[in-house]
């Protein structure tokens, strides 16, 4: 299988004859112009016509497979051949972007090369190094406000992956996320550590045909967001850099487990019955009316009710003590009077009480407010 272009003059291998590219419609298929006729086409039906290109023959048979890489010329025009992997694509590199462009490389490749502002894309994972990549993709989810894994997998050394075929739609989607990388290599005398990139693209440059550009990398012009630099002068700063990443989340780790055990001993704490009378900062508020006290009182006397409305008046009343707050509001209704007067007797006792109708704005004429003082002696 190979990666077409625009503009590529094309041999059928099922049929006599050809035509030239005039559409990619997705890696594995293209439109193919023939006597002014479009035919829809598999990649996989069709070859290249080097019969007129000189620099094409150089092409037609593969590297070695000891080879990973082939060097072509500045002017050559080249192809890419497979692994058995579809999505996986040899990388041929300019001797310009042999040693200046190591490095892991996200890549934004324009279907149609003369509409490369609209249509459709392909969107490259990048590996020019020494190193095998073990990659997990994470977009970001901004309707849900979260990271959804995209993909994840591995890119042979001096390779190319294609992540997806996408819309120009489809673009925001791909301009914010993390990339979580791995190096890995059978014997080598120093061992990279992990790299965790943002993806932070902003979408005008797909709009701005000077932000595509063709480089070492890729003969098709091309959107390269670098993510790691691997050349030797920058080796030393990706050590430095991904290490401090490493402490920063481990840092952050210990202050997430320091603070899952306050979590756990606030959880375990007993919650007192009088926090939900809490209103603001020394206030409490009780409702007294017996349907907030019992869950039914179909089978309670005056009586009863009275005797629970006032055992739990008293022991509100000495939890607001205990807890030193400025007042409390108990609000007993209008009635009869009778819970109002039993109220009163009871905060009678108390020299440090002092208590009053509470706000008729608030509360009517069915509240009393209990103010406590600091000297309680």
């Amino acid at each position: 299988m190979r990666t077409f272009k625009v503009g590529d003059r094309v041999k059928f291998l099922d049929a006599e004859g050809g035509g030239v590219i005039t559409k990619i419609v997705s890696p594995s298929l293209v439109n193919v112009e023939v006597d002014g006729f479009e035919i829809p086409t598999l990649t996989k039906e069709i070859v290249l016509d080097f019969v007129e290109d000189k620099a094409g023959k150089m092409f037609c048979s593969k590297p070695e497979d000891n080879n990973l890489s082939a060097v072509y010329d500045e002017n050559d025009d080249v192809s890419f051949d497979t692994y058995d992997d579809t999505r996986m694509e040899r990388l041929y590199l300019s001797r310009k972007g042999q040693e200046k462009d190591k490095g892991v490389y996200l890549a934004f490749v324009p279907c149609d090369q003369k509409w490369m502002m609209s249509g459709e894309y392909f969107v490259y994972l990048v590996n020019n190094s020494d190193y095998t990549l073990l990659y997990s993709l994470f977009l970001k989810d901004e309707q849900n406000n979260c990271f959804k894994g995209e993909d994840y997998g591995s890119v042979e050394e001096k390779s190319r992956l294609l992540l997806a075929t996408i819309e120009d739609k489809e673009l925001e989607k791909w301009t914010s996320g993390v990339i979580q990388l791995l190096f890995h290599k059978d014997a080598s005398k120093t061992v990279l550590m992990p790299a965790n990139y943002e993806i932070k693209i902003r979408t005008s440059k797909f709009f701005k045909e000077g932000c595509f550009e063709q480089s070492g990398l890729f003969v098709e012009k091309a959107l390269i967001v670098p993510i790691v630099s691997l050349s030797t002068h920058d080796i030393a700063a990706q050590y430095e850099k991904t290490s401090a990443q490493i402490q920063a989340q481990a840092k952050r780790l210990q202050d997430m487990q320091a603070e899952s055990v306050v979590v756990k001993v606030q959880q375990a704490k007993p919650t007192s019955f009088f926090d939900k009378h809490i209103v603001a900062k020394g206030e409490a508020e009780v409702d007294l009316h017996i349907e907030e006290l019992t869950d039914s009182d179909a089978n309670l006397s005056a009586a009863d009710m009275l005797n629970i409305q006032l055992d739990y008046f008293r022991k509100c009343l000495d939890k607001a003590i205990e807890m030193n707050l400025d007042k409390i509001v108990f609000i007993h209704g209008v009635g009869q009077g009778v819970l109002k007067h039993n109220i009163e007797e009871e905060l009678n006792r108390y020299s440090f009480l002092h208590f009053f109708p509470a706000s008729m704005r608030k509360y009517g004429v069915g509240a009393t407010e209990v103010l406590i003082s600091k000297n309680k002696k």
